[in-house]
């Protein structure tokens, strides 16, 4: 089975890389896309992915905040059958968009945001209706711009994103993990749940 990983907003396929490994060590076949996240460039992104699918066994999509957004748009627009991609794993991704990404907005400092709004990181409400079973991974440590941005606020999140940003109607399965938006790529929980998700088609409660 080949895992395509893809990576969050103002980062690099390099942040990946650990859990890229960690897959591969578990028997995994593996690839880290990376793409300019302030300007996404949706043919070329897509595209990417599409050359990276495997066409000898199933596929994976993991993605990392945004990186969840890409591909529900990804999906969207190809609707791959569930013999080519079977699984999706969302790690902190705010699947019907991001409050601190309207707050952003609204305090007028949008263009830091680059053109990642048209993939959905503003919000929006959307269904998960894709054959693709669908596990979402939301953290509990808030350490993050959230506390500042949106001062007052007690939703509970990762610091980044809310644990209810990261829920869809129609996703398989969630599951909260302690770990920052940013650490949660990192944590062998996430991994020990990826591959769980993987294997069984639900996480390990």
């Amino acid at each position: 089975m080949k895992v395509i990983i893809l990576h969050g907003l103002y980062m690099h396929g390099m942040v990946m890389k650990p859990l890229s490994y960690k897959l591969s060590g578990m028997g995994y076949q593996t690839q880290v896309l990376t793409y300019n996240s302030l300007a996404i460039d949706e043919q070329r992104v897509f595209s990417d992915i599409d050359q990276a699918l495997s066409l000898k066994e199933p596929n994976v999509l993991v993605g990392h905040s945004l990186g969840g957004l890409i591909i529900k748009h990804y999906l969207k627009a190809r609707r791959p059958s569930v013999r080519k991609i079977s699984h999706v794993v969302a790690i902190g991704s705010p699947l019907q968009g991001a409050s601190i990404a309207s707050r952003i907005e609204e305090l007028g400092m949008g263009v830091i945001l680059g053109n990642a709004p048209d993939f959905g990181l503003t919000e929006h409400e959307e269904e998960w209706d894709f054959v693709q079973k669908l596990g979402s991974i939301a953290g509990t440590l808030p350490i993050g711009a959230r506390s500042i941005l949106l001062q007052g606020d007690q939703k509970r999140s990762d610091g980044t994103v809310t644990v209810e940003e990261t829920k869809i109607p129609g996703m398989t399965d969630h599951i909260e993990i302690y770990n920052s938006h940013t650490s949660l790529i990192y944590g062998s929980a996430t991994l020990e749940q990826i591959h769980h998700f993987i294997q069984r088609s639900h996480f390990k409660h």
